[in-house]
């Protein structure tokens, strides 16, 4: 990789060759009033370039910058002073409100950072971080308005370009080293499965401060030099038409959500709110949930075709952090691919297509996430560390420019992670923690190898139950269930919660009855009796920043018997 090839050079170059084109826009939000707030290349290059200048005076190249701006221009102004001084950014976000800083806390004291970049108007993050978040500097407010600085200077790239904070546990948060080469490698291998990057605009709501909002929706547009538009998540989850009318009123021809995003788009915008919608000129929409859902697919579908959105828009894919964003992706134009496989295969750890007069429960529907975008994927026994063939569930494995250069400050995790090694060969893999297996030329995905529940000898999966589970009571609240494994010391039983939606039910909803139906369906379909089925109230399942079920949590919270619950059928959770 040549210094011309980063992000940072880049955007100095449309700056130079297109200085007036709209680089960026964000979507201000006030009641149904929208304000859009563009800045030029130029003008972007030149805020950039005077916000370095501030750090270059705080810090020392190579040192850490906490990113603490709000979502919106803030945020992609801070990302470039980052690159143009040659420090190591950190994507994280801003204390709003009383607002948990737990896991702010936690990153902050793992990455150490000797500045945090904030919104010139916040007066509370600053305060509620206190040390930890470095020197304090404030972005200029004044990015879309003030002059342009031509002769905006760029320092070297650091080797690492930023860390990026997986969005797990707050336990034991995890920085992966992104470098340069990384993330220019990230951005070709999208461009590339995905042409429309290269010509068309990019509109998203998702948070900068995630992997797939940071690669996809804040630097592939600049990359690519095409107008990337942003809106707030929170403008998003108040009202789901905003994304839509977005991709509508910009022309979108690539977008990203995960499953959640999607099936908001459906239930909370309405047939008036639709009226007049124009979704023809989306071509691609980028989906990298864990699992993807194939009837959050064709939900979204059907309540989308009328107003141009095409089936094959969707584009599965599967990527992680440590792989900078993606792994492997359906291709632009190619319709999503949803075979049915046998369940009692998947739990033996093969991949056989359900015979077509078995009984519709005795499959499992799953989608497909395309294949490589320019690496070496394969699927490996953990234990053995010998390759899988086709159609054989193991570890998957990546190989790759776009691989991580390690976790920050964990040389053991580094290497038990990233340098793994085939039995008999040298060259090193990154093991993904991933269960997964290939089928005809596309990769699937079957949940995590720390998730896998083991009852009797045999394999299940969490997310398989959860969908069973879920179709059985559609009293719990979708997307807001859970599977795991609880080992008490004598045996591994297989525990169920779920959220009852207490809010939408009538008062004569019996949720004894409802657990109960829901330990007969998983019995019934997936063979193994649930030790405890335990429905809790809305909210107390924990979630990740990015609306992922934190599994690890939540059996540990069950395990101390920190769980509250409306109803329990089964063994009693431990006090």
């Amino acid at each position: 990789m040549t210094t011309a090839d980063t992000l940072a050079a880049r955007v100095a170059r449309w700056a130079r060759t297109r200085p007036d084109d709209p680089a960026f826009t964000e979507l201000r939000y006030r009641g149904t009033e929208c304000t859009p707030v563009t800045v030029s290349y130029a003008r972007l290059h030149g805020a950039a370039g005077r916000s370095a200048q501030l750090l270059r005076r705080e810090s020392a190249p190579g040192d850490r910058v906490a990113i603490l701006c709000g979502h919106g221009l803030d945020y992609v102004v801070a990302f470039l002073a980052c690159l143009y001084s040659g420090r190591i950014a950190v994507p994280l976000f801003p204390v709003t409100g009383s607002r948990n800083t737990a896991r702010l806390d936690d990153v902050l004291a793992d990455a150490k950072p000797t500045v945090g970049l904030v919104s010139a108007t916040d007066t509370v993050t600053g305060p509620a971080l206190g040390p930890a978040a470095g020197r304090l500097v404030r972005v200029p407010s004044d990015t879309a308005t003030s002059a342009a600085l031509s002769d905006a200077s760029i320092d070297p790239p650091a080797d690492i370009a930023y860390l990026q904070y997986t969005s797990g546990s707050t336990k034991t948060p995890a920085g992966v080293r992104i470098t340069q080469a990384n993330l220019s490698t990230a951005m070709e291998q999208l461009r590339d499965a995905v042409p429309a990057t290269r010509h068309r605009p990019i509109v998203s709501w998702l948070p900068f401060f995630h992997d797939m909002g940071l690669v996809l929706a804040l630097a592939l547009p600049l990359y690519s030099g095409v107008h990337g538009v942003t809106l707030a998540p929170l403008d998003f989850v108040k009202r789901p038409i905003r994304w839509l009318r977005a991709c509508h009123e910009y022309r979108a021809g690539t977008t990203g959500s995960p499953n959640f995003g999607l099936s908001l788009a459906v239930s909370g915008t309405s047939e008036a709110e639709r009226a007049g919608l124009d979704l023809s000129a989306l071509d691609v929409l980028i989906n990298g949930a864990e699992p993807v859902r194939a009837e959050v697919l064709s939900e979204f579908t059907r309540t989308f075709a009328e107003y141009g959105f095409r089936h094959r828009a969707h584009a599965p894919g599967y990527g992680l952090a440590e792989a900078t964003l993606s792994v492997s992706i359906v291709g632009q134009n190619h319709e999503p691919v949803t075979p049915r496989f046998d369940r009692a295969a998947l739990a033996d750890g093969r991949a056989q297509p359900q015979a077509g007069d078995a009984p519709p429960e005795s499959g499992l529907t799953l989608v497909g996430c395309g294949a490589p975008a320019g690496q070496r994927v394969t699927i490996v026994d953990p234990l053995s560390r010998v390759e899988r063939g086709d159609g054989e569930i193991g570890e998957i494995w990546v190989s790759g420019a776009n691989v991580g250069a390690g976790y920050h400050g964990k040389p053991e995790a580094t290497a038990d992670v990233f340098e793994a090694t085939l039995v008999g060969a040298t060259e090193r893999w990154l093991r993904t923690g991933d269960l997964g297996f290939r089928y005809d030329g596309q990769l699937y995905i079957a949940g995590r190898l720390k998730d896998l529940i083991v009852v009797d000898g045999r394999n299940h999966y969490p997310s398989d139950i959860e969908v069973t589970a879920c179709a059985a009571a559609p009293e719990v609240r979708a997307g807001h269930i859970t599977a795991f494994g609880h080992d008490d010391g004598d045996r591994e039983d297989l525990v169920i919660v779920a959220e009852l939606n207490t809010g939408a039910l009538p008062p004569s909803t019996d949720p004894v009855a409802v657990a109960r139906r829901i330990r007969t369906a998983v019995a019934a379909v997936h063979e193994v009796m649930a030790g405890t089925v335990l429905l809790v109230e809305p909210g107390r399942i924990p979630k990740t920043s990015s609306g992922k079920i934190r599994r690890g949590d939540c059996r540990a919270l069950f395990g101390s018997g920190r769980l509250p619950g409306l109803a329990v059928v089964g063994r009693q959770p431990p006090h």
